[in-house]
């Protein structure tokens, strides 16, 4: 997949698209307005960029928006962008990075050591 970078706000509509599906352009513009006092001209203009960041697409009649990127595969371009950008590249300072934080409790841990098992079973 080529590196898709959405901001901040083009995310906030995403995740309302990933959460409900294919919807119409004015039920997202309502609950942008409900939830985050957006206009519907702004809710317009970031579902537009993300039509031609090919994010997603809109269908007739009625403007149908739908999403052409998953959750996930968002998640793996900022995961890739961050290890990048903060971390040189490197998985193992992310990493250690990431247990240096006050907030890893014990579950966490063991949670993470299953997946470190699992992926080394899968090789």
């Amino acid at each position: 997949m080529e590196t898709l970078k959405l901001f901040d706000a083009e995310l906030t509509v995403m995740q309302y698209l990933w959460e409900n599906g294919s919807v119409q352009a004015a039920q997202v513009a309502e609950y942008m307005l409900e939830q985050h006092g957006w206009k519907k001209s702004t809710t317009y203009i970031v579902l537009k960029r993300l039509e031609g960041k090919g994010a997603v697409r809109r269908e007739e009649p009625k403007y149908q928006v739908v999403a052409l990127v998953s959750r996930q595969q968002v998640q793996q371009a900022e995961t890739s962008s961050l290890l990048d950008k903060m971390f040189g590249g490197s998985f193992t300072s992310l990493f250690a990075n990431f247990l240096d934080s006050d907030k890893v409790s014990d579950r966490t841990l063991d949670e993470l050591q299953a997946l470190i098992d699992e992926k080394k079973k899968e090789k």
